[in-house]
């Protein structure tokens, strides 16, 4: 071989160890990044006010005092949070935005049991598990989710309610605990984002966190109704922050063991518009219409992403598994 491609492969052979060496720095770069490692401080900014799960998506949410908060979600016994679906003769969930009366059903727990309740309709009581029923693929914004169906009954149940006949409705369970997240898809300006950090039936992030003093800060900003944290169906409400603090927090320590991190800012729609204690969906658009005032995304390639979403609470991911409980005092990560 002569000098010239001597010095030609020494050159190839120095540039691909220097992009190599580059790559393993950046990767370890970025997945420092995202960890609480680089917490260099935990800074007390609040108390746990409520905790919510949601066992059906869109539907009521339960009010509990602890929670173990998991890699999908809050769990409290046999309570998981969207671990149920309901969806249509296509295979496609259904949501409130469309029928806002499903944020009225209410799934409680009763012996071993599950029951499901509305107003004006007389509840219905299933088992718990559905281990042995069919399994369905369901679709939740275009992506496929394999889960249970939970058998005809329940299925008519539904359908009376939300369409007044004998069909169109049915509920799909999650296989626990064999569940693996949907793959998100980022939107630019989520510089925080992984494509792991999705739930399952979840619409974003398997968490999300708002203060009473935002909601409460909205509250003041709107005429003519009364808006409270639930209307934007949070997992997590604290209070004894100010306005708007969570924004800035991109690492959360609940108690002495839960972490979560920092996702994205939570984009909101046309569900806030839904009063959780009616199922009237307000004719103003309220409190969206008021939100688009004062909370548009102020970062012009997240703006150009999400459009004339407005932006209230955060959604979160989990870091470290733990029990936390209403009360709790909650830490904002100091990186």
């Amino acid at each position: 071989m002569d000098q010239q491609k001597v010095v030609l492969a020494v050159g190839i052979g120095a540039a691909l160890l220097s992009a190599a060496v580059a790559y393993k720095i950046y990767m370890k770069s970025n997945q420092m990044k995202y960890s609480s490692q680089l917490v260099k401080e935990w800074k007390a900014c609040g108390v746990v006010s409520q905790l919510h799960i949601f066992p059906i998506k869109s539907c009521q949410g339960i009010p509990v005092e602890e929670a173990e908060a998991q890699k999908m979600g809050l769990v409290n016994g046999e309570l998981q949070d969207r671990s149920f679906l309901v969806y249509n003769e296509n295979n496609n969930f259904l949501h409130a935005r469309i029928h806002p009366t499903m944020v009225l059903i209410k799934m409680s727990v009763s012996v071993n049991k599950l029951k499901l309740s509305a107003p004006n309709t007389e509840s219905i009581t299933f088992p718990i598990s559905f281990q042995s029923n069919e399994t369905v693929k369901v679709r939740v914004w275009g992506d496929e989710v394999t889960a249970f169906d939970c058998g005809d009954e329940v299925a008519q149940w539904l359908s009376q309610y939300i369409f007044q006949k004998d069909s169109g409705a049915r509920l799909a369970q999650l296989p626990y605990p064999e569940v693996s997240p949907r793959v998100v898809k980022s939107k630019p300006g989520h510089p925080w984002m992984k494509t792991t950090d999705g739930g399952v039936f979840s619409d974003g992030t398997p968490f999300h966190l708002l203060s009473v003093e935002s909601a409460n800060d909205l509250n003041s900003r709107v005429d003519g109704m009364e808006i409270s944290a639930l209307h934007f169906r949070p997992t997590i409400t604290i209070s004894g922050c100010q306005p708007y603090e969570e924004d800035e927090w991109r690492f959360v320590r609940i108690g002495d063991k839960a972490i979560f991190r920092y996702v994205k800012g939570c984009d909101r729609c046309i569900l806030t518009t839904i009063d959780p204690a009616t199922g009237i969906k307000d004719p103003e658009q309220e409190p969206l219409r008021t939100l688009r005032k004062y909370r548009l995304a102020e970062d012009p390639v997240l703006r150009r992403a999400i459009g004339q979403s407005p932006l209230l609470g955060i959604n979160l991911t989990l870091e470290q598994s733990g029990w936390i409980h209403v009360g709790d005092v909650v830490y904002a990560g100091q990186v």
